[in-house]
């Protein structure tokens, strides 16, 4: 008997030692994941994530925005180029721009809405196509995230990227939409014919201290630069502000009555990203 219960206590202890060395080696996964953004581990924590929508290219959609765990989570934001999500969003904390970028008629940490001016927006570090716009004139005529830049990539492995404006257009033209509350939060319903669908969450955007259009504007992030300068004006209309196109980058833009177009909007405007993913075989 003793001899039974020494065998047993032995494959006990085994059994213990197995379920501790997998236990481990998630954790090492997931530890290993987090360290080395983009690389095949984390393609692996998300190979489910994925949704077919039978669009003509066979791309398909992520499930949640990134930094989220469900479809109807709106808490992470970002910056283009940016992999960080933050609380403010403005020039002078924007990841690709070098300078000070702190309105000189304002004395407070965290100006409000439209105090910086043109030259408050500091020179360009890297996807600079203008010289006088680009930290010692640099131009590097980058004008689509690369892969160590793209947050969507960092986040979700291997393959997984930021959209084209040409991929949200295919998305828009080949699927039915729908405008849904789940939970609290009211977004877009997008069908494919093959009857599978995503939500994006009408998130809005985080602007200078502000959130803005929440519930009511979804505008996602694509990986590509403006083409376009872009206007501010105040919300009184005193006066405006005029950005060179090589500061903005392509968003896509969806309403409630499905008015959806790409727009030109301030890099360093925070809003959501959503992964695409080539079809896998």
């Amino acid at each position: 008997m003793k001899k039974i219960l020494s065998f047993l206590g032995k494959v006990l202890l085994g059994l213990v030692i197995v379920a501790l060395l997998a236990l481990g080696a998630l954790q090492m996964l997931k530890d290993k994941a987090e360290e080395t953004g983009g690389n095949d581990s984390i393609a692996e924590l998300h190979k489910n994530d994925w949704v077919d929508l039978g669009l003509p290219s066979g791309l398909l959609w992520a499930k949640f925005n990134i930094g989220s765990t469900s479809d109807w989570d709106t808490s992470y934001l970002y910056a283009w180029g940016d992999s960080k999500s933050k609380e403010y969003f403005r020039w002078r904390n924007y990841r690709w721009t070098e300078g000070d970028r702190t309105p000189t008629d304002s004395g407070v940490n965290y100006p409000g809405r439209y105090d910086s001016g043109p030259g408050d927006h500091g020179k360009l570090l890297k996807y600079c196509t203008n010289p006088n716009y680009g930290k010692d004139g640099l131009v590097d005529n980058l004008t689509t995230l690369k892969p160590e830049d793209d947050v969507a990539t960092i986040a979700w492995g291997k393959g997984a990227r930021t959209p084209t404006p040409e991929e949200w257009l295919e998305l828009k033209n080949n699927t039915t939409q729908r405008w849904e509350t789940r939970g609290k939060e009211a977004g877009m319903v997008f069908e494919g014919r093959n009857g599978n669908s995503i939500f994006l969450p009408a998130v809005g955007y985080e602007e200078d201290g502000y959130w803005e259009r929440y519930n009511e504007m979804g505008s996602y992030w694509t990986n590509t630069l403006g083409d376009k300068g872009i206007v501010y004006r105040t919300s009184n209309w005193d006066y405006q502000i005029d950005v060179d196109a090589t500061y903005g980058a392509k968003c896509f833009k969806f309403h409630k009555y499905k008015h959806m177009d790409i727009d030109n909007v301030v890099r360093y405007r925070g809003m959501p990203v959503r992964a695409v993913h080539p079809r896998m075989e």
